[in-house]
């Protein structure tokens, strides 16, 4: 279970049914360039599946098509694919590309660049909370994204991503760690997936510490900050960088540790090396896994609530890397 941020405020209780999201554009296309932009509309259709649809349409390799992530095919997604024009002679049946009915094409555009994950800027949920408005849902709910508007969400990796009881991500602790899987394990593991999962474990294992000994709002020195222009900077003064940190300005940057990482300095860099020392893992256990850095909180935007009878609906803004259930989690409690 996940460390609730707001645990000495109420949660509204209820349960999360079902959500809608929408992709939105970091910057608006130019209506002309060298690439068809499709928004689409599916439900119950990975992104893969929604590739292989828009490809067939027009008979064109799914290599072909570029979008800007993988989104969840249990949430009604609105979401933006690109593809070649040169690989495109007629547009007319990528209009009406589809699947059984899963699949429905809302826009056609051009831009001079094909969909990459820069291109979104933010995901937009829409969610329903059954019975969350149940004995005053909506103050409750109101008190804590309130809070979560100034403190930030934790940004952690939603556990669904570990496997079943977490085994996914323990089996790649194993193999991070060269220790002997249990042979039935050992035969059916899949080693990149686990790996991965370890990796995204550890990150919450970090972002769970800053966040217990209070520090989810402090910076640190020698932290890596990520601004707003998307510059990475080292926090070689706290106190100022603090300031920009309250403002939203600038957001820190825990590890997903691998080769590559962007290191940090300082206080920052000695509670990561005890973090993978307290797991028994040394940065060399990460060889061949590329690393990256992760925003440690998230700020919702444009939070909206209402009322249908005994639910509660929510609406917000999310970064795209962010997971809604830890958002889901602080409000129902």
């Amino acid at each position: 279970m996940l460390l609730r941020t707001t645990a000495d405020l109420p949660g509204t209780g209820g349960t999360f049914r079902g959500a809608t999201a929408e992709e939105v554009l970091a910057k608006q296309p130019a209506d002309t360039g060298d690439f068809w932009w499709v928004q689409v509309r599916k439900d119950g259709l990975s992104g893969k599946q929604a590739r292989e649809a828009l490809a067939r349409s027009v008979q064109v390799s799914p290599e072909l098509v570029g979008d800007a992530g993988n989104r969840d095919r249990d949430v009604v997604f609105t979401q933006w694919f690109s593809l070649p024009v040169d690989a495109v002679d007629h547009v007319g049946p990528l209009r009406r590309a589809g699947a059984h009915g899963k699949l429905q094409v809302l826009k056609l555009t051009r831009s001079h660049k094909p969909i990459t994950p820069e291109t979104v800027g933010r995901i937009r949920w829409r969610l329903r909370i059954k019975g969350g408005n149940k004995n005053d849902g909506y103050q409750k709910a109101k008190a804590i994204l309130d809070r979560l508007r100034v403190q930030g969400v934790p940004n952690f990796v939603d556990p669904e991503r570990f496997g079943p009881e977490g085994n996914l991500a323990r089996w790649g602790r194993m193999i991070l760690a060269g220790e002997r899987l249990p042979p039935t394990v050992a035969r059916n593991v899949e080693i990149g997936r686990s790996k991965r999962a370890a990796q995204l474990w550890c990150f919450n294992h970090y972002l769970t510490q800053r966040t217990q000994d209070g520090l989810l709002g402090t910076c640190l020195a020698g932290d890596l900050m990520l601004s707003r222009a998307g510059a990475y900077l080292l926090a070689e003064d706290p106190v100022h960088m603090q300031k920009r940190m309250d403002s939203w300005e600038v957001i820190p940057q825990g590890p997903v540790f691998g080769a590559g990482l962007e290191e940090s300095t300082g206080v920052a860099r000695e509670r990561e090396a005890a973090l993978l020392a307290s797991l028994g893992l040394e940065t060399a256990s990460f060889a061949g896994l590329p690393g990256e850095r992760r925003s440690i909180r998230v700020q919702p935007q444009q939070v909206l609530l209402d009322l249908d009878g005994e639910d509660l609906l929510v609406a917000c803004d999310l970064p795209a890397e962010a997971y809604v259930a830890v958002l889901v989690a602080e409000i129902i409690g």
